[in-house]
């Protein structure tokens, strides 16, 4: 399972079992009058850090992230892209991690 560390957040593509569940959350990258496609999956992490933390968690499990195209905006030849992530707030012993982490 693919996991990434941001100021000690763990973002982790899969669902470790001993990860304990607190919240479902998604978000996405959608300024009207932004450059989204200047975005990155980093800046769709610091979205949600701040969040997670909030919600007593140190990790997000099931991390799923992507780019997609809106069709609003594309009508106003505006950038049509923005970047979408979700996962579930949770929290994991750090001890854990790499036992978990891919060779």
């Amino acid at each position: 399972m693919h996991i990434a560390v941001m100021r000690g957040i763990y973002f982790i593509e899969g669902a470790p079992q001993e990860a304990k569940f607190i919240e479902a959350v998604s978000t996405e990258l959608n300024g009207f009058f932004s450059q989204n496609q200047l975005k990155s999956l980093d800046d769709v992490k610091e979205k949600m850090y701040s969040y997670i933390l909030s919600k007593g968690g140190n990790c997000l499990i099931d991390f799923k992230y992507g780019q997609r195209s809106t069709f609003w905006k594309s009508i106003f030849g505006m950038d049509d892209v923005l970047w979408y992530a979700s996962g579930k707030i949770a929290t994991i012993d750090p001890a854990l991690i790499p036992k978990y982490k891919r060779a």
